[in-house]
């Protein structure tokens, strides 16, 4: 179950702990009502204690200060203002006029896990700043590449060359395609080319994905099928299918 965060709402999932939960709201006005709720508590007790007609007196002095309190802490507590706080991890967002603005949100999936650490790290930094720079976040991303690339056995040091080698040893088309578009839209946060990124919001999301994909095909699907054939494949026949193809 996931519910995007959205002003006022009494839950959605927590942008740290991502549990959906329920959520306690602060702006001016529940400000303002929380000073009021304390000061009645604080005259209660002496209220229901002292003779009748000075109960008018008492509750025009706190409709008073409740009409001073409601004015002032506008002083304090800017409009447009909001905090909403996680009843599971009890971290905070900041709200400025009905947006989220802390933490910052990424609508980005994780790394492929089995990406090395170095390699997650960058995908992960590219997310924090890919809604305010697009062109930061691809450079990160064309690094990351080229550290995939050393990962799956090229030198990493030409991401082009390594594209041509892999080609050379039957890359898929498909796989090639993606390895070459992020390797020329990354090349163009990097030098300015032909590709406009200066607001390339959307060509960068889309790259996180295909660095995903990237790695889910060369690597993911790869271990998986291994693990499997071990696995599932009588030793026996194994030492037959070697036979068969000469090894």
């Amino acid at each position: 179950m996931e519910l995007a965060p959205k002003i006022k709402s009494d839950k959605f999932q927590c942008p740290h702990c991502q549990v959906v939960s329920q959520q306690h709201w602060f702006d001016v006005n529940s400000c303002s009502e929380t000073v009021t709720s304390i000061l009645k508590h604080f005259f209660y007790d002496y209220r229901v204690n002292i003779r009748d007609y000075k109960q008018e007196a008492i509750a025009d002095f706190i409709n008073g200060v409740e009409a001073v309190i409601n004015r002032q802490m506008r002083e304090f507590v800017p409009r447009g203002f909001s905090v909403a706080t996680c009843s599971t991890c009890g971290q905070v967002s900041l709200w400025v006029n009905e947006e989220i603005v802390y933490p910052k949100q990424t609508p980005v999936a994780p790394p492929n896990a089995d990406m090395e650490q170095e390699i997650q790290d960058l995908y992960l930094e590219a997310s924090t700043i890919v809604i305010d720079s697009p062109k930061g976040a691809t450079a990160l991303l064309r690094l990351a590449l080229q550290l995939l690339l050393k990962q799956l056995g090229k030198s990493g040091k030409n991401i082009n060359n390594d594209i041509k080698e892999l080609v050379a040893d039957g890359l898929s088309p498909k796989i090639q395609q993606a390895l070459d578009l992020l390797r020329v839209v990354g090349n163009n946060a990097v030098h300015p080319g032909q590709i406009d990124l200066d607001d390339g919001r959307d060509i960068a999301l889309k790259l996180f994905h295909v660095l995903n994909f990237i790695a889910d095909e060369m690597i993911t699907k790869p271990k998986e099928l291994d693990l499997l054939y071990v696995d599932v494949v009588p030793e026996e026949t194994k030492m037959h299918i070697n036979e068969r193809d000469g090894k």
